[in-house]
């Protein structure tokens, strides 16, 4: 099961970054004017993949860790992604002051509770992670029913907060994302024995793929029917991109190459948009409008912002300043008790006779 995990896991999320990636090399091309209408009518379609499978993985890797006291999953998963939104948003904030982090004229805020960007995911999955101790306790099935029917009362209007405590775009980021995460969080184990049988993961592939396909067909001739039929759209889509990667993760060389991206996910979610601003100033400086630069620049953003992010947290681990990914030491490890210390030496004496 562990290896399973390992393989399929990282190729899961391989596959969701690239997406990420690449929306945001589309979103930050069309503020520049410039736009290949093909791709982003396939974005549309991933984009019902792209944020529920990252949240799905999610939960299923915070299902692993469950079994230790709350403190210490709280400080093992829920302290680094605090330590992470506070560091990035620092770094996105000082970035703005050179880069045009934002497309649409507003600033880049150093604000916990209002997530800038992309660390809006960051966010929600802290929220996610808070929460998990307490409601693995509960029945899954109802938790997400419970958030599925609160989903659809605030799509409907009928659920509504106009505080300033809380943004109602992260609300529904919340609401949205939750019943993906918990799915991975509750139903980790079947989902990862199912998969681990090739001729079950194939027949969840060829399913889910249909199923999906059938489902985005329905959302564009009933546009009425969207929310119900979306939501339904973006459950296949989690089981056919889970599918999906346990069988990438099985293809030799391809399957290495999507591990290896989605087990550094992590720095190319936080470093990617530095560098499509980044690459959005030479496009500017350079004056390469149009819709035939379009088709080559959205590729070729998406694999220097991967590259880049890459080679950015390696040259961070170089300097020593590992503390922009992750807490340092003090923090992310309890320290250890004298008298357990003492019990433990006790034993391995005892033990070394």
């Amino acid at each position: 099961m562990a290896s399973a995990r390992v393989e399929w896991l990282d190729t899961a999320r391989g596959i969701a970054i690239l997406l990420v990636v690449w929306h945001h090399g589309l979103l930050y091309l069309g503020f520049l004017d410039i736009r290949f209408f093909p791709y982003w009518e396939v974005n549309s379609v991933i984009a019902l993949i792209r944020m529920p499978l990252f949240f799905f993985c999610a939960g299923i890797t915070a299902s692993f860790a469950l079994h230790r006291a709350p403190y210490v999953f709280w400080q093992k998963r829920l302290l680094p992604m605090v330590w992470v939104l506070a560091i990035w948003t620092l770094i996105y904030v000082a970035a703005d002051q050179i880069l045009p982090m934002r497309r649409d004229g507003l600033p880049v805020r150093f604000d916990l509770l209002h997530p800038q960007m992309n660390l809006w995911f960051i966010w929600v999955l802290a929220i996610f992670t808070a929460l998990a101790p307490l409601l693995i306790r509960l029945n899954g099935i109802v938790v997400i029913a419970v958030f599925l029917g609160l989903a659809g009362l605030w799509h409907g209007g009928l659920l509504r907060y106009e505080g300033p405590l809380i943004y109602p775009k992260d609300i529904q980021a919340i609401l949205n994302n939750a019943p993906f995460y918990m799915a991975g969080l509750y139903f980790a184990p079947a989902v990862i024995a199912h998969l681990a049988d090739r001729r079950r993961a194939w027949l969840a592939l060829g399913t889910a793929g249909a199923v999906f396909a059938g489902l985005v067909l329905g959302v564009a001739l009933m546009p009425a029917a969207q929310e119900v039929l979306g939501k339904a759209a973006r459950f296949a889509g989690v089981a056919f991109g889970a599918a999906l990667a346990a069988e990438i993760a099985r293809m030799g060389p391809l399957g290495r190459a999507f591990r290896a991206i989605g087990s550094r996910s992590l720095e190319i979610f936080l470093g990617h948009q530095l560098f499509i601003a980044a690459a959005g100033m030479v496009i500017v400086a350079l004056g390469w409008p149009g819709t035939a630069t379009g088709i080559v620049l959205t590729p070729a953003i998406a694999v220097f912002a991967v590259a880049g992010s890459v080679l950015l947290k390696d040259a961070v681990r170089a300097a020593r300043l590992d503390i922009l990914y992750a807490p340092p030491r003090p923090l992310a490890h309890r320290p250890v008790q004298p008298e357990t210390q003492s019990a433990a030496r006790s034993s391995i004496r005892t033990a070394q006779g």
